[in-house]
């Protein structure tokens, strides 16, 4: 069993308040948008995340990954960083999938910290500001979907509940929902060494970073994806989910968490202006 001393507790990990005041968000963060042939909804997805990230954090960049695109996608993007600021592009020669592409961003963030978004829009951005104003208050803002059994097929929902229910009978935690892209500190993150290329890369990221005793909140959100027709319980996507969980249980058993430092975090440029302001401000009274 993992100790879980700094981030198992229900009560302290939704206890913490949520501001309404954007000013109060500390830090900066990296937005990493992958996408594959979205070219129908990517734009309005990305100018509706720019406008929440913006109402925000004065500090940040929105970085997004063309994941092998055989349609405009690319072309969309490309357009989008000269027209908005603080947006980069990076193409991937050929489709590495979600996990993949993450540990890419996370390798070209910038920022303090990092929050993966899907180009599809299935975190709508309405849902966002809950998240972005729980940032600073724990190592891991982790988003959970309150309407998952209205926007899931039966069987998506039913092997989405027993997906986590296992990990966390493995693993000791009681964490709501595995797969909800948290907001991560990126100095832990690159501190990590991330196996798991496919849906399972969020779980590994989460239970490491908590048996490495990181602390942890729990926002719930409205999801927006809507999926009806599903093959997750046939025999093969069964057998896939075993082998996930499989690797899975092997990555974190053997993960040692005392190589996790968790140093102070460094201020970002924003946050040192504001500290000169401010001291210039006090000297001049």
């Amino acid at each position: 069993m993992l100790d879980r001393t700094t981030a198992s507790s229900p009560t302290s990990r939704q206890s913490r308040p949520i501001s309404d005041n954007a000013s109060a968000v500390a830090g900066s963060i990296s937005i990493v948008i992958p996408a594959l042939n979205e070219e129908v909804v990517l734009e309005g997805v990305v100018r509706d995340i720019e406008k929440q990230v913006t109402a925000f954090f004065r500090d940040y960049e929105i970085i997004l990954i063309n994941d092998g695109s055989a349609d405009k996608t690319g072309e969309i993007m490309d357009r989008l960083a000269t027209e908005l600021p603080n947006i980069r592009v990076l193409h991937n020669p050929r489709n590495i999938g979600l996990g993949a592409s993450y540990k890419r961003g996370v390798e070209e963030a910038r920022c303090t910290y990092l929050m993966m978004l899907c180009g599809d829009g299935g975190m709508p951005a309405a849902s966002l500001p809950p998240i972005f104003s729980a940032v600073g208050s724990a190592d891991i803002v982790a988003p959970y979907v309150t309407n998952l059994r209205t926007i899931k097929s039966p069987m998506r929902y039913f092997t989405s509940r027993v997906y986590t229910n296992l990990l966390n009978i493995l693993f000791g935690q009681k964490i709501k929902y595995y797969n909800g892209l948290p907001v991560h500190r990126v100095d832990l993150l690159r501190q990590l060494r991330i196996n798991s290329t496919g849906f399972a890369f969020q779980g590994e990221i989460l239970t490491k970073l908590l048996r490495s005793g990181c602390s942890m909140t729990e926002v719930g959100v409205a999801g927006a994806e809507m999926t009806r027709n599903s093959s997750a319980l046939r025999l093969k996507g069964l057998i896939n989910i075993a082998k996930v969980l499989a690797l899975l249980v092997w990555e974190v058993r053997r993960f040692d968490g005392r190589q996790i430092k968790r140093e102070a975090l460094p201020r970002s440029a924003s946050e040192e202006n504001d500290m000169l302001e401010g001291h210039t401000a006090t000297a001049q009274a």
